[in-house]
């Protein structure tokens, strides 16, 4: 049966989801993962969310990581007779781009002059195409990009305060996580009010990565990431928005170079930083009494609501709110203080509803809508694979 694989390839992790197509429409068959490459790898892959094989793997020595892992991957599929016909990768940046493209050699070498833009994501998402076209160089392949979803925002929302030239060589506001954007805002005519599905929104894509996205007619206007994947909102180790004068001081009077702020602002700040290094995990900081693990969960709410409120004023308005993705679609009492310190916006959360984390969470007598919607970015790169590449 003919049949999408789509591609998620991280700097530790490759995630994978095999769609089949039938009439024109995609159903989830097979998703997997393979976490911790370059230490300690191992394998999960599901069959409609039973688990079918999960197990340690064993790279040999003076091999590519990536090339075993797109190998185990492929000969997996290859032995449940998966007929693959297409293929789309997520791609973090696609700056110039409105919309999914065909990989081409010319597509390859743009994409590549934007790793400096994207240094921990791109390149992953670039070997992963190309283990893929080196294996299949038949098999159309699709590039799905993070940014694309963005490209509608305001353009004063894009803009730093810094000099011409800077701007004119690609230093703005570009913004994340628009696959997942495009799959919440998809399902509007499915789960809101006829008479809102083109109103003012905020999705809130609150996870271990965590941004905001103020949308209007389906469109983004503005959001929280920027010009990289660590501005806007606290995350599980990265910092969210911070002074630049903090990098400073921290280059002059603790003599950090490039590397180590890296490390510092990506792998030890966020929730995990704030905590004293308790944890990234919003499940672990909630389950804790420590007083650290309560200002980490403290400060994501505070900063998270804080950022209703400058997205509240780009939207000029606000029709409702909209959580989504792992920390959003269970977390129910960060949903509850969330939406408390939205009162002045005339929020009002259902607590039992919340409690169950229905799709409805607003009380009867909100003025704003509150919603849990589940996200979905492998549908969204399936759904794009078969618009670009029609499959009988």
């Amino acid at each position: 049966m003919s049949s999408i694989l789509v591609i998620n390839a991280g700097s530790a992790t490759v995630k994978f989801a095999v769609f089949t197509v039938v009439d024109q429409q995609l159903q989830k068959n097979y998703c997997g993962l393979i976490d911790k490459i370059t230490t300690t790898p191992k394998i999960d892959i599901k069959f409609k969310d039973q688990k079918v094989l999960v197990e340690d793997l064993i790279i040999p020595k003076n091999t590519d990581p990536y090339e075993y892992v797109f190998h185990t991957i492929l000969s997996y599929l290859e032995q449940q007779s998966i007929d693959l016909v297409a293929a789309g990768h997520r791609v973090a940046h696609g700056e110039k781009y409105s919309h999914s493209m065909v990989i081409t050699d010319e597509v390859i070498e743009y994409l590549t002059t934007l790793i400096p833009l994207a240094p921990l994501h791109q390149p992953y998402s670039l070997e992963g195409i190309n283990i893929l076209r080196k294996q299949f160089p038949q098999l159309p392949q699709l590039a799905c990009f993070d940014t694309s979803f963005h490209t509608t925002c305001d353009k004063l929302s894009q803009l730093f305060a810094i000099p011409k030239k800077l701007a004119e060589e690609g230093v703005r506001r570009y913004g994340f996580h628009g696959l997942s954007y495009e799959y919440i805002v998809s399902e509007f005519d499915h789960y809101l009010p006829a008479h809102k599905v083109h109103g003012k929104f905020i999705i809130a894509h609150l996870g271990s990565g965590a941004s905001m996205c103020a949308v209007a007619n389906k469109k983004s206007v503005a959001t929280t990431l920027s010009f990289s994947a660590l501005d806007g909102l606290p995350m599980g180790t990265r910092c969210g928005d911070i002074d630049p004068g903090v990098l400073l001081y921290l280059m002059e009077h603790h003599k950090m170079g490039y590397k180590q702020l890296e490390q510092l602002l990506y792998k030890e700040s966020g929730l995990l930083g704030v905590s004293g290094g308790i944890s990234a995990d919003m499940r672990v900081l909630l389950a804790s009494d420590h007083p650290d693990a309560k200002l980490a969960v403290d400060l994501f709410i505070y900063k998270t609501a804080a950022w209703v409120g400058m997205l509240t004023a780009e939207l000029q308005g606000l029709d409702g709110l909209i959580f989504t993705a792992g920390i959003g679609e269970n977390a129910v009492f960060i949903r509850e203080k969330i939406c408390q310190r939205m009162a002045w916006l005339g929020a009002k959360i259902d607590q039992e509803k919340n409690a169950r984390s229905s799709t409805e969470i607003h009380a009867s007598d909100s003025k704003i809508l509150l919603y849990v919607i589940p996200t979905d970015e492998e549908t969204t790169m399936a759904r794009n694979v078969l618009q670009q590449f029609p499959i009988s």
